[in-house]
């Protein structure tokens, strides 16, 4: 008993080391947005790191990915008393189409962030809930996230929606990842989720345009 309480307390300040070495990081080491300085994941983790060394780890999850969004759960152990004992944990969510950094790496951000959530439910925040690539959002002003009851949704076989687009150019597009192929039984069952968004679609476009054209052809493949 008395054993373990030693290791609790040596774990308590191990993880208050790391708290003032982040609270007293220079604000030039940190990135200051819209009024307020913001000490950044990898900053975080090289203390973390340095304190605990190979007695501590992070692990992410994902918790859900579509074409639309990305959820992932991030979680913080350390070892202790022969295992691993999970010290705090958060989720991020990211949306594919928002912010210039999610149209090519929404995966990844979405991990930064957890991670970032996580190790603030440590108290190893340094005082801002931003990782770096939230940082980046901000000065690329990261856009609010899509409103699914605007605009054109697409559904997969299951009927859950996988993708979003505001006009009809970009609902083409979506639609074409997930129909390529006619002949595949499962492309089918996606078209039939989505018959009546497209030919609603279709029927409210400029006949003469070359998006009533796409519409027109899809449904012949289909159909």
């Amino acid at each position: 008993m008395i054993l373990s309480l030693a290791k609790q307390y040596g774990v308590d300040m191990k993880l208050n080391e790391v708290i003032n070495e982040i609270a007293n990081l220079p604000n030039e080491e940190k990135q200051f947005i819209k009024g307020k300085y913001y000490t950044t994941v990898d900053k975080r983790l090289q203390s973390f790191r340095r304190v605990f060394g190979s007695n501590a780890r992070i692990t992410t999850e994902i918790v859900y990915n579509d074409l639309e969004r990305v959820v992932v759960k991030a979680t913080v152990y350390i070892y202790q008393d022969g295992q691993w004992v999970d010290i705090g944990n958060d989720f991020a969510e990211e949306f594919r189409n928002q912010g210039m950094v999610n149209k090519n790496s929404a995966l990844e951000n979405c991990c930064t962030s957890a991670i970032g959530r996580a190790l603030a439910n440590c108290g190893l925040g340094g005082g801002e809930y931003a990782s770096s690539f939230e940082v980046d959002n901000a000065i690329n002003n990261k856009e609010s996230a899509p409103d699914l009851d605007k605009g054109f949704v697409v559904l997969n076989h299951k009927a859950e929606k996988i993708a979003h687009a505001n006009n009809v150019s970009d609902y083409l597009n979506e639609l074409r990842k997930v129909l390529s192929d006619p002949k595949n039984v499962l492309h089918q069952k996606i078209y039939l989720q989505n018959d009546v968004r497209i030919k609603n679609a279709y029927n409210n476009s400029n006949p003469s345009s070359e998006e009533a054209t796409a519409f027109e052809k899809l449904i012949k493949a289909y159909e």
